[in-house]
């Protein structure tokens, strides 16, 4: 149970929505009283809509399903998509989009900015294989022309399709925290950075992820998984201490899967490798939670390889089992 004194942090100058969770029916009980005793509250009940999403239970099953139903239907009638012919990928295998000098004059700018804004929020809530298509986009905010326009369109077909997705997660399933690194090597055809990205499962469903370009040029694909690997070590000892904070302590080291063995060779090999001796001395962070034993790497073959939903254009079948993979109904 959250302590009280964070919780009067929380609510003291502004109008707040709270989530009290615990084991505990008893415990949230006595929370409740207390807060109303100071503060002036409405008591919602059981948690059923936060932040645009819905959120179902089902206590007998042991289930929680997330979904974002009425936001998806909003934004694609505000947008003018809700009659749109559904796509089955948010993008096409290899489908690039090439940074303009200037830009095109019968381009909408701000449609497409408040566009991007809209599917950014749907993938931070459920839709998280947008976050590939959202990275690109969010990348042509200033300068941009018709193909970036179209792949917006293209974007929300996909999003139509998507309407009934959810997230499930099964209280019967194993409660272990498991993580899964990939990088799409010098992905993007403007500067040749790579792209990094991580998920993070926990009871039959995702609860991180992320899809990020690089900061810097990796000149060989081991050292953009390294890259990408040490971000998602950062996400990884977070989580852990989060889980830890709900009475959830992460006894063994957490799995973090990565489809890369020269990778996992050099973060497991301490001695000098002519390998990383350029890479920044920040993302040696992999190695030194490895080496603590709050990380153990493995190996993952790059057909099982969740996290690459995140970093490319997948054919229909790879995107969908790995969309299941990662809990999305």
């Amino acid at each position: 149970m959250m302590r009280m004194e964070i919780l009067y942090a929380l609510l003291a100058s502004t109008s707040t929505t709270l989530i009290l969770a615990s084991d505990s029916l008893k415990e949230i009980e006595n929370a409740k009283r207390t807060l109303s005793q100071t503060f002036k509250m409405t008591d919602l009940g059981e948690i059923s809509w936060i932040l645009g999403m819905e959120v179902k239970q089902d206590h007998k099953h042991k289930t929680i399903t997330i979904l974002q139903e009425k936001y998806i239907n909003g934004i694609l009638k505000w947008y003018g998509q809700l009659n749109v012919h559904p796509m089955k990928t948010p993008s096409l295998p290899n489908e690039q989009l090439i940074k303009l000098k200037s830009p095109k004059p019968d381009v909408d700018v701000k449609w497409y900015q408040s566009a991007v804004g809209a599917l950014m929020y749907a993938m931070l809530g459920t839709c998280l294989d947008l976050a590939y298509m959202v990275g690109i986009l969010s990348q042509h905010t200033a300068v941009l022309g018709k193909d970036h326009v179209h792949t917006v369109q293209c974007t929300f077909r996909y999003l139509h399709a998507m309407i009934h997705h959810n997230l499930t997660f099964n209280g019967n399933e194993c409660g272990e925290l498991i993580g899964f690194s990939d990088t799409d090597w010098a992905a993007n055809v403007n500067n040749h950075h790579s792209i990094s990205g991580y998920v993070f499962m926990l009871s039959g469903a995702v609860v991180s992820w992320s899809s990020k370009k690089q900061g810097s040029m990796a000149l060989l694909s081991t050292e953009a998984e390294y890259i990408a690997g040490a971000h998602a070590a950062k996400e990884a000892i977070w989580l852990r201490t989060l889980l830890s904070e709900f009475g959830e302590l992460q006894e063994a080291p957490m799995t973090l899967l990565i489809n890369n063995q020269s990778t996992i060779t050099i973060v497991k090999n301490p001695a000098y490798h002519m390998h990383t001796k350029h890479i920044d001395v920040r993302y040696h962070f992999l190695c030194e939670k490895y080496a603590s034993g709050e990380l153990e790497l493995q190996y993952v073959p790059t057909g099982e390889q969740l996290a690459d939903v995140l970093m490319k254009g997948l054919v229909h079948e790879k995107h969908k089992r790995f969309c299941s993979g990662m809990g999305v109904r």
